[in-house]
């Protein structure tokens, strides 16, 4: 193995470490920031350089298992008008040339690059 390919994997590890302790950090000043707006009824603090708000908002949890979910979407016809193309299905069908040639016809397809980490 070269130096230089030591040295970028190492670099690229290290800043994929780096990453993840920042996101965590992140994550934690966030709950911080909403626990002391909401002991403090605020909805904005104001740092050195710049003003944080707070909104609150409800966000929706669905179950886990959305078998029920999707049977009583499809019972009360709402399927259609809630429904998505699952591009992860679909996406390796196209690659296969399983789909309708029509449909192949509309996409086209690029290389593109996915880095991953081993650890030794």
């Amino acid at each position: 193995m070269e130096i230089r390919e030591t040295k970028i994997i190492d670099e690229f590890d290290n800043l994929q470490k780096s990453k993840k302790e920042i996101e965590e950090k992140i994550e934690n000043i966030r709950k911080e920031i909403i626990e002391f707006t909401v002991k403090n009824n605020k909805s904005f603090l104001i740092g050195t350089y710049k003003t944080c708000t707070v909104k609150e908002f409800q966000k929706i949890v669905y179950p886990e298992n959305k078998e029920m979910l999707l049977k009583l979407i499809r019972e009360k016809g709402l399927y259609e008008r809630f429904s998505s193309i699952n591009y992860f299905k679909l996406n390796p069908a196209i690659l296969r040339n399983e789909i309708d040639k029509d449909i192949l016809n509309l996409v086209k397809k690029e290389k593109d690059f996915r880095i991953s980490l081993i650890s030794k």
